[in-house]
């Protein structure tokens, strides 16, 4: 029988730029978070207002590790079409009003695809519907030599991560805006129906071996889970 090739996709369909914030929730615990951020990131007003600014998808995750005490952290990952209109959502009094009663401390970051960066997308088999996501930032030395790097990698542990219960695998460079820092950065998306399966990976170092290299300086790594309870997301 002949085995047909496993092929990467090295070039996004569409301009499309990654969101993240991550930080520190304000609220005393998770519940009183999460009625906020339906009142605010949730509301159908601003939902319709996120969309008409180009904001395709708005997710949240908790860190898989719960927190001491508190209501710990949150993590936003949201898809937007058009960074000027990001900008403008963003720069509304409302929504960064809202932004104030939900986080403590945030940490808002657009990152961008590049035609060089590998990605992928599969689909979860019947009945895997846990989701968790798996991120890795670092600085890099340059946006050639990393997209040479996590090409060879994907290539690499591609099958053995699939395995395990990756579904989506996707890298971005930071999207500079004007006065920061010129040190290019990274960011891995990876998103998982299986919690065991991504820390096996995570821990194992002949999976991760592909990555060398790739950082200037020690990554962020970092795992999260869907909260409990109705999360307002689209």
């Amino acid at each position: 029988m002949t085995m047909l090739p496993f092929k990467l996709s090295i070039a996004p369909s569409a301009d499309i730029f990654l969101l993240t914030i991550r930080g520190e929730l304000a609220a005393p615990d998770l519940e009183a978070a999460r009625k906020i951020h339906n009142m605010t990131a949730g509301d159908d007003q601003g939902v319709a207002m996120a969309r008409s600014f180009s904001d395709l998808s708005h997710a949240v995750y908790v860190p898989v590790t719960p927190p001491k005490s508190g209501a710990g952290e949150l993590l936003i990952i949201d898809y937007w079409t058009n960074p000027d209109g990001l900008k403008t959502f963003f720069s509304n009094e409302q929504v960064q009003q809202g932004g104030g009663m939900l986080y403590k401390s945030r940490e808002p970051v657009v990152w961008r695809v590049s035609p060089g960066l590998p990605r992928f997308s599969l689909p979860a088999p019947n009945g895997k519907n846990e989701r968790y996501v798996g991120l890795a930032r670092g600085p890099i030395a340059s946006f050639e030599k990393a997209e040479a790097i996590l090409t060879a990698s994907a290539r690499k542990g591609v099958y053995q991560s699939r395995a395990k219960g990756l579904m989506r695998r996707d890298w971005y460079f930071r999207l500079a805006r004007p006065g920061e820092p010129t040190q290019p950065e990274a960011i891995g998306v990876d998103v998982w129906f299986d919690a065991e399966g991504m820390k096996a990976v995570y821990e194992d170092s002949a999976e991760m071996s592909g990555l060398e290299g790739l950082f200037t300086g020690e990554p962020t790594l970092s795992s999260w889970r869907k909260p409990e309870g109705a999360w307002v997301e689209w």
